[in-house]
């Protein structure tokens, strides 16, 4: 349910007020081009959304993450994620036969092994803070990152995938291969080792791909070591192709795959 409350306080300030239901709760979500208007209504806990008029100086929308020019640029799916953003809820990515890929949250720290196969920057997901520091940021500012699997049948965490800023420092000679994106993104993945061979690195990887193609990005790179055979074998399957081979960053060699929608 959504539904439009206009809310003018002042003649020289327009602010409106949305009702929405996320998760069988109705939130109310102000949206204005007053910062005392957002600025009150952020304190009293609601979700905010600034209205920036490109006509007026020095305009300030503060606590908003968000700004609009216009209403008819919030649809149903961005008022859902402001609220989501401000009360700390996952956003949902994406939900297939078995699994709903979410967000993560704070406490899948608890949730994830600590195995030497997720390397140095995987294993940074057990520590709480880092959890958190990274909703925050990645999430907040991105949209997208990675993400907790989790079976959609008792609630079990099964992995983490999702995509990634692409960081070539360690592998120079990709660059002539990347397409001139702002920001190109990989696909990565772990699926904890309880529950491997069992279909959901892929059965996430390809929702995880769909998602991408109409949120973030039509073209998708993945980086495999070439001794990893069956993540060669999942990326092929999923319809990377090949586009560069480089060993300066790592002692077997790596592999660039690059995905198209």
């Amino acid at each position: 349910m959504e539904k439009l409350i206009p809310n003018h306080r002042r003649a020289d300030a327009m602010t409106w007020e949305r009702e929405i239901t996320v998760e069988g709760a109705v939130f109310r979500v102000t949206i204005s081009d007053d910062c005392k208007a957002l600025h009150s209504a952020y304190v009293e806990g609601r979700a905010v959304i600034g209205l920036w008029d490109p006509e007026k100086e020095n305009q300030s929308l503060a606590p908003s993450a968000y700004a609009v020019e216009n209403l008819d640029d919030i649809d149903h799916i961005f008022l859902e994620r402001v609220v989501r953003r401000r009360l700390d809820l996952p956003w949902i990515i994406s939900r297939t036969s078995r699994l709903t890929v979410r967000e993560m949250v704070p406490g899948d720290c608890l949730l994830i092994p600590d195995e030497s196969e997720a390397g140095e920057e995987g294993r940074r997901f057990l520590k709480e803070k880092y959890l958190k520091d990274y909703i925050r940021c990645q999430y907040g500012f991105y949209e997208y990152g990675i993400w907790a699997l989790e079976v959609s049948d008792g609630g079990r965490l099964v992995g983490k995938a999702g995509l990634s800023n692409l960081d070539l420092s360690m592998y120079p000679e990709f660059s002539s291969s990347i397409k001139k994106e702002d920001t190109p993104v990989e696909l990565g993945y772990h699926i904890f080792s309880l529950y491997r061979n069992q279909g959901y690195a892929k059965e996430a990887c390809q929702a995880i791909l769909q998602y991408g193609a109409q949120e973030v990005s039509g073209q998708i790179y993945a980086r495999i070591d070439r001794t990893n055979l069956a993540s060669l074998k999942l990326a092929e399957s999923l319809g990377f192709r090949l586009i560069a081979q480089g060993c300066s960053g790592s002692a077997s060699g790596m592999c660039l795959y690059g995905w198209n929608c």
